[in-house]
């Protein structure tokens, strides 16, 4: 009778407990303050991780540009060092005319370059091979010229590239930004486990489901990937400078080669040989300049082409982020 009596207490004890209000309220209190922290949690991470796409998009769209640049910087660059080519082949049927006209003439070189102009022209009015060396000159000087303007142009290229370069060298707004992201995400690992032992799951609570998500796309952005931008971009404007000077100098050099001084037909038969030699060595220097161009123009092309892949990826892994927060 005594046990029957305690089981009708317990039982009667636990129906109190089941169906009091306070009770019961308590509980929910408990499971709804845990359920506004883990919402006001994840609208934090929400907040701190959106944008992240669009500044490395802005990155990226610059790398694209400066590529666009740097291939046409190259491209004169080339279109220089094949007129200079050209140039100097054509400096050479230039030098075996001028034996050519001097030995019709029946004089030496060094007589050639002693006449008086009266006499010198004299000599050779006549003389078929001097058209031919008047229009062979000309070819010369206009690629030079074309050697020249080329060569002038990569300077706008190279200048431009070391601007667009420069602004994106400064990326610690969006480290920082990232960093922050992964920071909120990480914080909410201490809120998923309480709503795991509260036995709430994503499947039955939208933000618990929310709360996982974020946790599997949020943490993929390394920072380490956005100081290899400011790294590479380091090294496309040192080489965009380094262009940028050959550029000037290969422009400078290239003009004085192809100056009125070597160039007039009158001075080019009778240049001395040390000037034939130091026309030679700038029209030399002028080729090299070219070609030292286009290697910078094809380091400067890679770099931004790993630019452009790095920014793809890192704008994949934040669009699956922002993505996952929606």
């Amino acid at each position: 009778m005594l046990n029957k009596l305690i089981k009708n207490c317990i039982a009667f004890s636990m129906l109190a407990i089941l169906f009091n209000p306070n009770i019961s309220r308590a509980y929910e209190y408990e499971d709804e303050g845990l359920m506004r922290k883990a919402e006001e949690m994840y609208q934090a991470v929400r907040i701190t991780c959106s944008g992240i796409s669009d500044e490395i998009s802005k990155v990226s769209n610059i790398s694209k540009a400066n590529t666009a640049v740097t291939a046409v910087g190259t491209a004169a660059s080339t279109g220089a060092l094949v007129a200079g080519i050209k140039k100097s082949q054509e400096e050479e049927e230039i030098e075996k005319l001028i034996d050519q006209i001097c030995k019709a003439g029946g004089c030496t070189a060094k007589e050639v370059q002693e006449m008086p102009d009266e006499q010198f022209f004299g000599i050779l009015q006549q003389m078929a091979e001097l058209y031919q060396l008047q229009k062979r000159i000309e070819k010369s000087k206009t690629l030079g010229n074309w050697r020249t303007g080329l060569m002038a142009g990569t300077i706008g290229t190279n200048l431009a590239s070391a601007i667009m370069s420069g602004i994106n060298i400064n990326q610690s707004e969006l480290i920082q930004h990232i960093t922050a992201c992964n920071e909120a995400v990480s914080g909410l690992e201490d809120i998923e486990t309480e709503l795991k032992k509260a036995g709430i799951s994503p499947i039955q609570e939208p933000i618990a489901k929310n709360i996982n998500n974020a946790r599997t796309w949020c943490n993929k952005i390394n920072t380490k990937d956005v100081e290899k931008i400011e790294n590479r971009m380091k090294g496309v404007l040192g080489t965009s400078v380094v262009g940028g000077v050959i550029g000037i100098v290969g422009t400078g050099t290239s003009a004085a080669a192809n100056s009125d001084k070597y160039m007039a037909v009158e001075k080019k038969v009778r240049l001395t040989e040390d000037q034939k030699k130091t026309e030679h060595a700038l029209n030399t220097t002028a080729n090299v300049m070219a070609g030292a161009n286009i290697a910078t123009g094809v380091v400067e092309t890679g770099l931004n082409i790993s630019l452009i892949s790095l920014t793809k990826k890192l704008m994949q892994q934040a669009e699956r982020c922002e993505g996952a927060l929606k």
